[in-house]
């Protein structure tokens, strides 16, 4: 059912921050999710600009800004691409003014290479199937060629590819029926590092020689492992990567090239995540995943301990040093602070905040802060959740925010959606259930096929402790996911119907059998692994899937999808639908023709979470009033 947020034209106000009309709500939402982000930056050749990813126009696109002194303003950004759909990276090649970058259509994510020269001036495409995706890997020494994967030999298989930048010649460097993906070119141009990924926490590391396109394996190991921001060290004799392997928690490591030596080099009893090495090997920044906080580590290779650079409290991303090595740039933000794109200077070690991304007039200050704590679970498991108390007074509903992945894990960025919840006087909480990455090894594979219904008790658990916490009216409980927290959703509202009041589910599993037989066949086998193999395991994934349990829902159900979606397909919140309302019940789905997994574009996103967040106001209300 498609739900015509003006058949409402006066919601009721269940609280004391809601809006009185449909034209308040909308006018909210389009605000608050107008707030504009910047991110994946990456120096120039000659590092005098920063190009990088914003959604300033409402989609994400290429912008440029110029570098200036420490010490003055940041010169006007100028956008760089400028079409209707997203831009998914940017890569600034090493030494010529180049920038590659990727764009899909309608969320499918399927994305082609493309390139600018000289500031923009031409535009080129590197490649051009649209039925075919391709992931960037890295482009050669000299400039003169990309490396990148694609499935376009077989769907389920990505191969390693070369091509040339004037596009004189492509050529399959690697065949294998596998997920191979390149990350770095070798600094001598002989060959590419690239990596094999057999399940979600299983990978190797491969070199590629161009010369005879031979493969040596560089990563023989037992059991389980994970090699991660793999990246060669100026000589071409070692390689840098976060790896796990023999160990609970990925930490930062070196390997031989020729004796496949591995030495770990610094650890700690939390996740690593990403490292970034600078061109001249003498800098390595990392970053450490502290309680889902980022600590940005720098380490003068060969020298002393690493050393923590001083940032605001938050989640980086995209680190990347310049060709000098003297400045690293990064993405920043918190639940308070949206995502800018900063900068390190390694001669003085000052950092500052180089784009200052709109907030649409709303003042930083009306932003929640989150609190982290942890509570016992149903078993006396230890699990950490985020809690979110908005600035009003008195008895307020409660919004479980359940995190997709489900090997992902919420992290205290800054999310537009959550502070307009609270803006509406909505607790939030968002917990990292078993299953959830950050937090080591052991606890990631919690969740594993015959355990997955443990998560589900892990989130009621975090209700309960927010009830606690919180001055939480019980009648007004609100589930809210996307993907796999989609699945959560519907899992929640069918084991524990009488604790919700609606469910809000986006892109989400409704039944795992034809999710794993309708996947993107990329995909297919590591999902397998994550969720249970869907003729082995089909007894057990039909009995839990909310499909099969949907008699047992008792709150209303609004349903977001993409129709252009390759990881769960429409069809998953199509049959759900379906069978909800051939028992009768209360559900309404809302289909964006041009999104996939998750809604990007701007008008889409306000259309979407304006009608979605109607829905929950009116069932909110005393007595609910149906928004038919």
């Amino acid at each position: 059912m498609h739900l015509n947020l003006k058949t409402h034209p006066d919601p009721p106000c269940p609280v004391s921050g809601a809006p009185r009309t449909v034209e308040e709500l909308r006018y909210g939402v389009e605000r608050y999710l107008s707030i504009k982000s910047a991110y994946s930056p990456v120096f120039s050749p000659d590092d005098s600009k920063i190009a990088y990813l914003s959604d300033l126009t409402g989609v994400p696109q290429a912008w440029t800004v110029e570098l200036r002194g420490a010490g003055s303003e940041a010169a006007w950004p100028q956008q760089l691409t400028l079409g209707k759909e997203r831009v998914g990276f940017v890569s600034w090649a090493k030494r010529l003014d180049l920038l590659a970058y990727g764009v899909d259509s309608g969320g499918d994510e399927r994305f082609q290479i493309r390139l600018l020269e000289s500031g923009g001036e031409r535009f080129g495409m590197l490649t051009d199937n649209p039925s075919v995706i391709h992931s960037w890997g890295d482009w050669s020494p000299d400039d003169t060629e990309i490396c990148y994967s694609s499935n376009e030999r077989n769907p389920a298989f990505f191969d390693v590819y070369v091509k040339s930048v004037d596009g004189r010649k492509t050529e399959m460097v690697c065949q294998h029926d596998g997920n191979n993906y390149p990350m770095a070119w070798s600094p001598d141009g002989s060959a590419i590092l690239f990596s094999r990924m057999h399940a979600p926490f299983n990978h190797d590391l491969y070199l590629l020689k161009l010369a005879d396109k031979s493969v040596e394996l560089l990563t023989p190991h037992q059991g389980d492992a994970v090699y991660q921001s793999a990246t060669f060290d100026p000589s071409g004799e070692f390689v840098y990567c976060i790896t796990d392997e023999g160990r609970e928690f990925p930490a930062l490591a070196r390997l031989g090239v020729k004796d496949r030596s591995l030495e770990y080099l610094y650890t700690e009893s939390w996740e690593f995540e990403t490292l970034a090495l600078s061109p001249d090997g003498k800098r390595l920044a990392y970053l450490v995943n502290d309680d889902g906080y980022s600590r940005l580590m720098l380490w003068e290779v060969g020298g002393g301990a690493p050393r923590p650079v001083s940032l605001p409290k938050g989640v980086v991303g995209g680190l990347s040093w310049s060709n000098s090595g003297k400045m690293l740039t990064f993405s920043l933000s918190s639940s308070t602070m949206n995502s800018d794109v900063w900068v390190y200077d390694a001669s003085d070690g000052s950092v500052r905040r180089l784009t200052h991304s709109s907030t649409c007039g709303i003042p930083e200050s009306s932003f929640v802060e989150e609190r982290l704590k942890r509570f016992a679970s149903f078993d006396g498991l230890d699990v950490p959740a985020f809690f979110y108390a908005p600035h009003i007074e008195g008895r307020v509903p409660l919004l479980a925010y359940l995190h997709g992945g489900p090997e992902s894990q919420f992290r205290p960025g800054f999310s537009p959606l959550i502070q307009y919840i609270l803006s509406l006087g909505i607790a939030v909480v968002a917990p990292n259930f078993r299953g959830s990455t950050g937090y080591g090894r052991r606890y990631t594979h919690l969740d594993d096929v015959y355990k997955r219904m443990d998560t589900v008790k892990d989130s009621v658990a975090a209700v309960t402790e927010a009830q606690m916490l919180m001055d939480v009216d019980p009648r007004k409980i609100v589930a809210m996911g996307g993907s796999y927290g989609g699945f959560m959703v519907l899992a929640c509202l069918y084991s524990y119907p009488d604790i919700w009041a609606l469910g809000i589910d986006i892109v989400g599993i409704s039944n795992f059998v034809t999710f794993l037989n309708n996947t993107g066949p990329w995909r297919r086998k590591l999902r397998i692994a994550e969720y249970g193999d869907p003729v082995a395991d089909k007894e057990f994934l039909e009995k839990i899937s909310p499909t099969n349990n949907a008699h047992l829902i008792k709150a209303p159900l609004f349903i977001i999808h993409g129709a252009n979606d390759p990881r769960v397909p429409a069809g998953e919140a199509g049959q759900m639908v379906q069978t909800l309302e051939s028992l009768g019940r209360s559900a309404y789905l809302l289909i964006f023709p041009d999104e996939g997994h998750g809604l990007v574009k701007l008008n889409n996103r306000v259309e979407g979470y304006s009608k979605a967040l109607g829905f929950m106001l009116a069932h909110l209300a005393e007595p609910p009033v149906d928004p038919k």
